[in-house]
C-alpha cells in the first residue's frame, strides 16, 4: 500500500521557493517606502521654497532686499550675508525635514554688459539630510524687474 503526501525534500523545496519569493516582495516594499519618504520630503521642500518665492514676488522688486524688516528673526529667518545694496543671503529653517535648511539668495542680474540695476535674480535653495538614501535638495530661481 502506497502512502500519499509530501516527502521531506519536497516540503523543504517549497519552503525555499516561498522564502525567495517573500524576500523579493519585502525588497519591493522597502523600495516603495524609501521612494515614498523621498517624495514626501521633496514635496515639503518644494512647498516651502514656492511659498518663499511667492512672498518675494508679491512684494515686487523693491521689497526683494536682504533686510531684518523683510526677513525678521522672530519668524525664523537668519541673515547670512547682507550687502549695502540690499542683496545677500538669508537662511530659513525647514522644521518638517531632518536637518532641513533653506537659503534665499538675492542678487542683481549680471550680464555681458555689466550689472543690470533694474533686474534681480532670486534663488531659493532647500536641503535636508535623512541618511544616505533620502537626503535631497531643490532649487528655484526667478527674476524680478523694476518697471519704472
Amino acid at each position: 500500500m502506497r502512502q500519499r503526501g509530501f516527502s521531506l525534500i519536497e516540503l523543504l523545496t517549497v519552503i525555499a521557493i516561498l522564502g525567495i519569493g517573500l524576500s523579493a516582495i519585502a525588497i519591493l516594499f522597502t523600495g516603495a517606502i524609501v521612494s515614498n519618504v523621498k517624495s514626501r520630503r521633496l514635496n515639503i521642500a518644494s512647498e516651502h521654497a514656492q511659498q518663499e518665492m511667492e512672498k518675494l514676488r508679491s512684494g515686487g522688486f523693491s521689497s526683494a532686499v536682504v533686510d531684518p524688516e523683510i526677513f525678521p528673526s522672530s519668524q525664523g529667518y537668519t541673515i547670512l550675508e547682507q550687502q549695502s545694496n540690499g542683496t545677500g543671503r538669508v537662511g530659513f529653517p525647514l522644521p518638517e525635514l531632518p536637518e532641513g535648511q533653506g537659503t534665499i539668495d538675492i542678487r542683481y542680474y549680471v550680464g555681458s554688459s555689466g550689472i543690470y540695476p533694474n533686474l534681480k535674480v532670486v534663488t531659493i535653495d532647500a536641503a535636508w539630510s535623512g541618511g544616505s538614501v533620502t537626503p535631497g535638495t531643490i532649487s528655484l530661481q526667478s527674476m524680478l524687474a523694476n518697471h519704472p
